[in-house]
């Protein structure tokens, strides 16, 4: 049990982002009536394998989850001892979202109880959990949420205890594989000893922060281009509506710049910075550009194919936020995807951060977005104590 006595001092939390390659983590603390501090953060890629083996993926996990543990232990206060709760979200591709419209209807007016919400949630995470659990490959819920809940076809808000003739439930869940789960509490337990530990998907988080940020009244499609993979995320009335994914990321760009230079991944990685920063030498500047030109061209087109084949996404938005990294401020001013249809193209930049917390060593422009994102959900948890009150 949560002790939430406690909630009246400064705590300290633990954020740990696995993206599809790289681990980030970061240290801030909590206090109910202040912003959350910023102690400390580290980011680490995981090793480049050029076959899909899980085997090897989930050892360069752990291997990357311990090594960014680590350097944050490094890097604390001296006064520091350990975190008082631990928050660890999956980026793609190392969870499995669905939403879902589930809609009943009765002859006669009926009350909506609890026990009836809760009874359909659980029939619907079983049966999601059949879809993708075998027996070699067990799955672990990381968020379920009732995202609209709509009586007589109006949006209802605190529906518990009204009567309707029919009722629709938005229903978002996600599951995550067990086996890198228990791994990664194993890694926690050794290394900071038992405590809280929470689970959740990156775009439940991102959503569920972005919302306080931005104006989501509008449909927005929030891109997140990181790692080896991009995430759209489809906000449709208030709520997150669906997500979908295709394998083409920033690391796609770092490779084919490190091709054409004859250069190493890291340095790549640099010269990409170099670019977004209009720090280069207007030769390697116009081959750079050439190169993120092409890559956008195929970005487009994984983008257009990955939207086609989804029934969710036959409308799109025309407002985009992207919220990757290098690869999202590289791409964004190519990414003209639909002729058809104008976008308006927006990035979160760290800016948006500087005003939501305090930073120890000061703010700067290249904090990591993610992990800024996450921290800031995970602050709000504390306030709303609930997802706490179960461990």
């Amino acid at each position: 049990m949560w002790p939430f006595s406690r909630l009246q001092r400064e705590l300290t939390v633990a954020v740990f982002d696995i993206g599809s390659s790289s681990v980030g983590g970061i240290l801030f603390q909590h206090h109910p009536n202040k912003l959350p501090k910023v102690l400390t953060s580290a980011r680490f890629s995981t090793d480049f394998l050029p076959d899909l083996d899980f085997q090897k993926i989930q050892r360069s996990l752990h291997k990357t989850f311990e090594r960014t543990i680590a350097a944050l232990k490094r890097r604390m206060p001296k006064d520091w001892k350990r975190p008082d709760a631990t928050i660890i979200i999956f980026s793609s591709p190392y969870y499995i979202s669905q939403n879902k419209v589930i809609r009943f209807s009765k002859p006669k007016p009926f009350e909506i109880t609890e026990k009836i919400l809760e009874e359909i949630v659980v029939d619907e995470i079983e049966s999601f959990k059949k879809k993708w659990e075998t027996e070699h490959q067990p799955v672990e819920i990381l968020e379920q949420e009732e995202m609209k809940i709509n009586l007589n076809g109006y949006q209802i808000k605190k529906p518990i205890g009204k009567h309707a003739l029919s009722a629709e439930i938005s229903l978002h869940m996600s599951l995550g594989i067990k086996v890198i789960q228990d791994r990664l509490r194993e890694c926690i337990a050794h290394s900071f000893g038992a405590m809280p530990l929470l689970f959740r998907s990156f775009p439940f988080v991102a959503f569920n922060t972005l919302k306080d940020i931005v104006d989501i009244s509008r449909d927005l499609l929030v891109i997140d281009i990181s790692g080896e993979i991009t995430d759209l995320m489809k906000i449709k009335d208030g709520i997150l509506e669906e997500v979908i994914s295709f394998p083409f990321g920033e690391n796609i760009l770092v490779r084919r710049i490190a091709s054409a230079f004859n250069f190493s991944l890291a340095e790549s990685s640099v010269l990409l910075s170099q670019y977004i920063r209009d720090a280069l030498h207007a030769g390697t500047k116009e081959k750079v550009r050439k190169i993120i030109e092409d890559a956008s061209g195929k970005w487009c087109q994984f983008f257009k194919d990955a939207v086609k084949n989804s029934a969710e996404f036959s409308y799109l938005p025309s407002d985009l936020l992207f919220i990757g990294g290098k690869g999202a401020l590289a791409i964004k001013d190519f990414a003209t995807c639909a002729k058809e249809q104008p976008f308006t193209s927006r990035f979160l930049l760290p800016e948006a951060f500087k005003s939501r917390f305090i930073f120890r060593k000061g703010f700067s422009e290249d904090k990591d977005i993610s992990l800024m994102i996450s921290s800031l959900y995970a602050d709000k948890l504390f306030l709303e104590k609930q997802p706490w009150q179960n461990l």
